[in-house]
């Protein structure tokens, strides 16, 4: 009877080693991926350059078009027109500190000079 509760305990200790072995297999390979997430969020340009973000000092490659929302074509898009003396914000800070009211004066007025909206009439 001994010998076959020392099978039993071998087999139980061999389970035992090999589950510790696989956990720490698990352990070491959590680690490897903990240190390359650090390795990235150390160096942010890495990770913006994983989220398809390129710097703004790149330059533009010279075979695509131009492109009229960032002001490639100056005759296009009208900036900076002023609204019934509320001045036209030039960057994005600038809209952010505006006032509901003079958003909606800005919304209003670019509207009924016809410079957007829906051009079907139906809103």
């Amino acid at each position: 009877m001994s010998n076959e509760g020392e099978k039993v305990a071998e087999r139980l200790m061999g389970a035992l080693i090999s589950k510790m072995e696989n956990m720490d297999v698990g352990l070491q390979m959590l680690k490897a991926e903990n240190q390359e997430l650090r390795r990235i969020m150390n160096d942010p340009t890495n990770l913006l350059k994983k989220a398809g973000f390129i710097r703004a000092s790149t330059q533009r490659p010279h075979d695509i078009s131009d492109d009229q929302f960032r002001g490639d074509v100056s005759d296009t898009i009208l900036k900076g027109i002023d609204a019934e003396g509320i001045a036209s914000p030039q960057t994005n800070a600038d809209f952010h500190n505006m006032e509901w009211d003079d958003i909606h004066t800005l919304a209003e007025q670019a509207k009924s000079s016809g410079a957007l909206g829906n051009q079907l009439g139906m809103e």
